[in-house]
């Protein structure tokens, strides 16, 4: 992801998250002063169809958000962007985590196909009475 892509990103991350979607300074202070961050695109037929973003610290990694846009999913796309994170993730890190809605059935599935498992629960974590699933998977195994 560059600062180009940041208001293709931001309409994606506005249709897909809109009660508590990051702003666009929240993407620039990703890409350009958070060393810890890596996150990436994926595009069909030169547009942003998708985002993922990670934070990437020692020996444990976590993805911050990822999303594709609506009109594109299932066809593969979140699946791409979650094998590429976890590609590049596994160069340094053992683990990689995530929180993803209670309710979020369809993500919850691509990422036990990824092999993530359940680790728990985050309390109100976007928002009162909106509590998230911990789900991680271990790397290089």
């Amino acid at each position: 992801m560059t600062i180009d892509d940041l208001e293709a990103v931001y309409e994606i991350e506005c249709a897909s998250f809109p009660q508590t979607s990051w702003n666009i300074e929240s993407f620039l202070r990703e890409l350009t002063a958070n060393q810890f961050s890596y996150y990436f695109v994926i595009e069909k037929e030169d547009s942003i169809v998708g985002y993922c973003g990670m934070w990437l610290v020692i020996d444990q990694s976590q993805i911050t958000t990822i999303a594709v846009s609506s009109r594109e999913q299932g066809q593969g796309y979140g699946r791409q962007l979650m094998q590429h994170a976890k590609s590049y993730a596994e160069k340094s890190a053992d683990i990689l985590s995530l929180e993803v809605s209670v309710d979020n059935e369809k993500a919850m599935k691509l990422y036990e196909k990824e092999g993530f498992l359940y680790g728990g629960i985050r309390k109100d974590y976007y928002g009162p009475g909106k509590d998230a699933h911990v789900m991680w998977v271990k790397l290089n195994e």
